[in-house]
C-alpha cells in the first residue's frame, strides 16, 4: 500500500461459552494493562420496539441504572474496586448497543471480571434508584441539547423517516419524562441475556485461563437468545430534505450528506476511500478548497457511518452563517467533480495509506482493540487488521468514481444546520 507496510497481527480467539455468551480474547504480550469490555444488543434502536409503544430513553436509562450497584455491592464499592488499582469503570449507550468496560493494570483482570460480572449478572435495579437516576438523565439530555453535536441527532431524524436509527441514543425529553420503572425492568429482562451479549478481554493474558475465569464468573447470566433488530422499511429519498435548529452559538454548523450502505455492503470500502479524498485531514480536497483557498470555514471533515442495516456519508463544517450557502455550493461542486473525473492515482494511494495508518493508530490501546473487535463481533463481522487493510487496498479508481456517481446525488441530499440563521440566508 503506497510503499508502506502494515503488519499488525493479533493473537485472538472467538469462543461461544456454554450459556451462549460470546467471548473474544486478545493476547498482547508485554502490555501493562488489561481491558475488559462487554457489549449488549440493547442500544437505542430497540427503544422503538417496545410494546405497547416506543419509550425513547429505555436503553440509556437501563445503562445508568446498572451502575447503581449490585445485589452484593454498592455503587461506591464497585468503583472503588477498580479505582484502587488505578483503573476506570465506564459505560455508554449507542444506537445499536450498550457497552460497559474496565481498564486496569494487568494484575487487575480478576477484580475487573468480578465487577463487570456483578453488574451484568446481579444488578440491583432498585426502584428508588430509578427515580433518582431519571432526574440525572433528564439533566444530562438538557445539557447535551445546548451543544452543537446535537446536529447529528437532527441529521438522523431528517435522513430517516421510519428507521429506528433516527432516534437519539440518549433518548428524548418526552420519552424520559414518560419512562416508567416497569418498562425498564421488562427491557432489561429481554435484552440483558447471555445470547445477546459479547465480552472482550485484551491484554497480556492467557486464552485458556481467561476463558475459564469468564465462564466461571459469567455463568450466572440470565439465559436467552440473541435479539436481532426488526427489519426496517425505510422509503428511499427522492427529493432533498432540509432542517434547521435555531441556537445561539458562536459558529454556524452545517451538515450535508446522503444515505449509503450498511456495514455488510461491499461498497463500504470505496466509500472509505472517498471519505479520505474529500475531507480527512488538512491535505484533503474540501479542507484545501474551503479553508485554505476560500477561507470560508473554521473546520471541515467528512464522516461515514455504517450500521448493521443502514449507513450514510456526510460533510460537517463550522462557518460564519453568512457563508453557509457558498460553503454548501462548494461541497456540491467537489461532489460533482468526483463524479465527473474521479480521483487521481496519487489521491488513491494517499487515501489507502491514510486508512492503514489511521487504523494502526486506533489499535494502539487495549481498550480500543477491545472496542473494535467487540462491535464487529457483536455484529458477526470480525475483521482482523490485515484483512481490513487488504480490503481497502483492493479499491481501484473506477470503484471510487462509481460509488461517487451512485451515492453523491443532489436529489438525495440531506442538509441540516444549527446556529443563528441570518435574515438573508438562502435555503
Amino acid at each position: 500500500m503506497a510503499g508502506l507496510r502494515f503488519d499488525l497481527r493479533f493473537d485472538w480467539r472467538l469462543l461461544p461459552l456454554a450459556n451462549g455468551l460470546l467471548l473474544i480474547t486478545i493476547r498482547r504480550p508485554g502490555s501493562p494493562t488489561v481491558a475488559v469490555r462487554a457489549y449488549v444488543r440493547a442500544g437505542s434502536r430497540y427503544d422503538a420496539e417496545v410494546v405497547p409503544g416506543p419509550q425513547f430513553g429505555l436503553a440509556h436509562g437501563t445503562e445508568h441504572l446498572l451502575f447503581k450497584g449490585t445485589t452484593t455491592h454498592s455503587q461506591r464499592e464497585l468503583f472503588a474496586g477498580v479505582e484502587r488499582l488505578g483503573g476506570v469503570l465506564e459505560a455508554g449507550t449507542a444506537k445499536e448497543y450498550v457497552t460497559l468496560h474496565t481498564v486496569t493494570p494487568w494484575q487487575g483482570l480478576v477484580p475487573a471480571l468480578d465487577i463487570l460480572a456483578g453488574l451484568l449478572c446481579r444488578p440491583a435495579l432498585r426502584e428508588e434508584d430509578f427515580w433518582k437516576e431519571k432526574l440525572v438523565l433528564l439533566e444530562e439530555l438538557r445539557r447535551g441539547q445546548d451543544q452543537h453535536n446535537v446536529i447529528f441527532d437532527l441529521f438522523a431524524q431528517t435522513l430517516w423517516r421510519r428507521h429506528p436509527l433516527r432516534h437519539p441514543a440518549q433518548g428524548t425529553l418526552q420519552g424520559l419524562h414518560t419512562l416508567d420503572y416497569a418498562s425498564l425492568l421488562s427491557f432489561h429482562r429481554q435484552h440483558y441475556v447471555s445470547g445477546n451479549m459479547l465480552l472482550v478481554v485484551a491484554g497480556d493474558i492467557d486464552h485458556e485461563k481467561t476463558s475459564r475465569l469468564v465462564a466461571d464468573r459469567f455463568g450466572g447470566l440470565p439465559s436467552g437468545p440473541e435479539q436481532l433488530p426488526t427489519a426496517a422499511h425505510e422509503p428511499p429519498i427522492s427529493a432533498p430534505r432540509t432542517a434547521h435548529l435555531d441556537k445561539d452559538l458562536n459558529q454556524y454548523h452545517l451538515l450535508v450528506g446522503v444515505p449509503t450502505v450498511s456495514m455488510k455492503h461491499g461498497d463500504r470500502s470505496s466509500l472509505k476511500v472517498l471519505e479520505r479524498v474529500l475531507g480527512m485531514g488538512g491535505s484533503a480536497r474540501l479542507y484545501q478548497r474551503l479553508r485554505e483557498q476560500a477561507q470560508l470555514v473554521y473546520s471541515v471533515r467528512t464522516l461515514t457511518a455504517h450500521y448493521e442495516d443502514a449507513g450514510y456519508f456526510a460533510v460537517h463544517t463550522a462557518c460564519d452563517p453568512a457563508h453557509a450557502h457558498q460553503v454548501q455550493q462548494i461541497i456540491l461542486q467537489e461532489w460533482e467533480r468526483l463524479c465527473d473525473k474521479g480521483v487521481s492515482g496519487d489521491e488513491l494511494i494517499s487515501a489507502k495509506s491514510n486508512y492503514g495508518g489511521t487504523l494502526a493508530r486506533r489499535f494502539e490501546t487495549n481498550l480500543a482493540v477491545a472496542g473494535i473487535f467487540g462491535v464487529e463481533g457483536l455484529l458477526h463481522r470480525v475483521e482482523p487488521f490485515q484483512e481490513a487493510v487488504q480490503r481497502i487496498d483492493a479499491v481501484q479508481r473506477d470503484d471510487v468514481q462509481r460509488v461517487a456517481r451512485q451515492y453523491l446525488q443532489p436529489q438525495r441530499l440531506v442538509r441540516v444546520s444549527i446556529g443563528r440563521e441570518p435574515p438573508s440566508a438562502q435555503p
